[in-house]
């Protein structure tokens, strides 16, 4: 199983984009990833494309329910 971690700031980066976007800024709300070298969380490919987009775009349905405790005020 390929594996790919995204640190805190890798997460608020991508929902700044998102955010961004819809103010009207250029953006592809995308970050690349290559860091296949760290000691403790390498991903597990050379080089990874992550990108974010919103739920509208994404769905064609309702999501599924978020827990409680993560959906955010």
């Amino acid at each position: 199983m390929e594996k790919v971690y995204l640190s805190r700031r890798n997460l608020f980066t991508l929902i700044s984009k998102l955010d961004r976007k819809k103010a009207g800024d250029k953006t592809f709300c995308t970050i690349i990833k290559s860091d296949n070298q760290h000691p403790k969380y390498p991903q597990s490919m050379d080089s990874i494309v992550v990108i974010a987009i919103e739920d509208e775009e994404y769905y064609d349905r309702i999501p599924g329910e978020i827990h409680e405790k993560d959906i955010s005020a």
